[in-house]
């Protein structure tokens, strides 16, 4: 009868001992986890504020003003003057034959007496 108590009272002991050994095993590796988790939460957090100065700067460098003078100063870009405006209504396109060459010919000559008409008015 002894031995029979002892071997159970073993068999709990051992059960006992592999119980607490994988849960400190799963304790480990969840805060293992949990640590990565905290990691990679505050990576997201930085680039959250990175997106947001990012987004700052962007409406900064975009601003209608900046970009005017930018092109003034830069490409030396003024506004349009009303001469420089042709009305499309002015055009005179033959679209009737398009597919055929004399017409081309004639719009490309039409548009040519267009724009020389407009450089005189200068």
């Amino acid at each position: 009868m002894i031995n029979i108590k002892t071997a159970i009272l073993g068999l709990w002991f051992m059960v006992t001992l592999v119980v607490a050994l994988g849960s400190s095993i799963l304790k480990n590796k969840v805060q293992v986890l949990e640590r990565r988790l905290a990691t990679i939460n505050g990576d997201i957090q930085k680039d959250i504020a990175s997106i947001h100065v990012l987004n700052a700067q962007w409406s900064f460098v975009n601003t209608p003003e900046r970009l005017r003078k930018l092109a003034y100063e830069q490409l030396s870009l003024e506004n349009a003057k009303p001469e420089q405006i042709i009305n499309y209504s002015a055009l005179h396109f033959n679209y009737e034959n398009e597919t055929a060459p004399s017409a081309a010919r004639t719009n490309k000559k039409n548009l040519t007496t267009l724009v020389n008409a407009e450089v005189k008015k200068k």
